[in-house]
């Protein structure tokens, strides 16, 4: 169980607190591991394992989870992607990652199989000796995780963390509860009690009320990396999938400045020549008959309607999980979470995307709230941004400049010392 205390860091933030109460993966017997592969099929009558309230696929090999950075050999040059559950995108969207991190996909020609195969191998739940010797021309080595931040490795150099939307997140889930259905069904390991669908409205009814969920649960696995970016920024830093849509120059270049690639790198380039190409196809949900953008929140909006028809009770348990959001130490995870309680859309304005970036250029009027651009400005309008000094008025320039001139002709009519006298 994970639970969160308030607590005021250094820098007078109010900055939530994580408190882990149960015993870490180091801490754990044998005997206690071996009951993390026992299989269990409620809510969704979907087999699957627990570890505490992290549900994880039936295929994973829970015993293998607790030793990860032995087996992989975690250093610091080796780049971790962490990935929601419900954000688990197209393999070709990772790959320009892969290489902007200095471990690129083997340009072999492959197909989908191979192809799959060779992105598998990537994947840090997934150990077998040959992935553990697997390591980049450069020594460094870039994988990617759907674990919680309390399941995986402490010693990798970098953690790039990509999310969205929590809603959007948890509907998204979905997906992928229908997809280890569909495996188990396949291979005819189905516990034979789940449904032919699961609904939407009865999905987000068992997340509210079971104390587990997929890769640990959404709202406290995000605000938990919110924490670590906070305690931990030169090694983790949180990046919006929404930016890599809308503006995937910034997005990218913000991901290359964090892993210490230079602005002008050829692998930088091409990252984003290949994100350029692929998202009129979509990036992270394939183009159909709406924009990307509009996906998310229609989506979002979709978990609106269905919370609004829950009873009040699970309704409460929302809120709470909501409650601890605007007080998180990262600014947009903050604002996102007054639109959270508010039950409303948040779409980032423009200036968003390079802010998170760290490549954004402040307003000179918004700290004033006298921009009148609003959210379409084109420069910074983060409240974390200082303002300018106060412009002096119109008379104090005027006598300003009176003083400067008088100054300037008594120089000029000064009649010079005699010689051997002082000025």
């Amino acid at each position: 169980m994970v639970h969160l205390e308030e607590s005021r860091p250094n820098s007078g933030r109010r900055e939530p607190k994580v408190e882990r109460l149960d015993k870490t993966p180091a801490a754990l017997e044998l005997s206690q591991i071996s009951q993390y592969e026992q299989i269990h099929c409620q809510p969704y009558g979907i087999p699957h394992k627990r570890i505490g309230d992290v549900i994880l696929p039936a295929f994973l090999k829970t015993d293998q989870l607790f030793d990860l950075e032995e087996r992989w050999q975690v250093g610091e040059k080796d780049v971790l992607l962490a990935l929601s559950p419900g954000l688990f995108p197209n393999i070709q969207v990772l790959e320009p990652l892969f290489e902007l991190a200095g471990d690129p996909m083997p340009q072999e020609p492959a197909g989908p199989v191979q192809g799959a195969c060779a992105f598998r191998e990537r994947m840090l739940e997934l150990i077998d000796d040959k992935e553990v010797r697997i390591r980049g021309a450069s020594g460094a080595r870039c994988l990617f995780s759907l674990l919680p931040p309390w399941l995986l490795p402490q010693s990798f150099g970098k953690v790039a963390v990509f999310l969205a939307d929590p809603r959007y997140l948890i509907m998204r889930q979905l997906q992928l509860w229908e997809m280890f259905k569909r495996c188990h069904a396949d291979k005819g390991k189905g516990c034979g009690c789940a449904t032919l669908q699961l609904q939407e409205s009865d999905f987000l009814r068992s997340y509210l009320e079971e104390d587990c969920s997929l890769s640990g649960e959404e709202m406290t696995r995000l605000a938990r990396w919110a924490l670590e970016e906070y305690r931990q920024p030169d090694k983790v830093k949180i990046f919006f999938v929404e930016d890599f849509v809308a503006e995937p120059d910034v997005a990218l270049r913000g991901l290359a400045r964090f892993l210490g690639v230079p602005d002008d790198a050829e692998v930088l380039e091409k990252a984003i020549s290949k994100l350029e190409a692929m998202r009129p196809h979509g990036l992270f949900y394939p183009r159909q008959d709406m924009l990307e953008l509009q996906h998310f929140l229609t989506v979002t909006h979709k978990f609106e309607q269905l919370m609004a028809d829950l009873p009040s009770n699970l309704q409460s348990i929302w809120e709470e999980r909501v409650s601890l959001w605007p007080r998180l130490p990262n600014l947009r995870l903050a604002t996102l979470g007054q639109s959270l309680q508010n039950h409303r859309m948040w779409v980032a304005p423009q200036w968003w995307a390079a802010h998170s970036a760290e490549l954004c250029k402040p307003c000179s009027f918004a700290p004033r709230g006298i921009c009148r651009s609003g959210e379409d400005c084109e420069f910074c309008h983060a409240p974390s941004h200082r303002a300018p000094l106060r412009r002096p008025s119109k008379k104090e320039r005027l006598r300003r400049m009176r003083k400067s001139a008088r100054e300037s002709e008594g120089s000029r009519g000064r009649t010079p010392s005699p010689d051997g006298l002082s000025s």
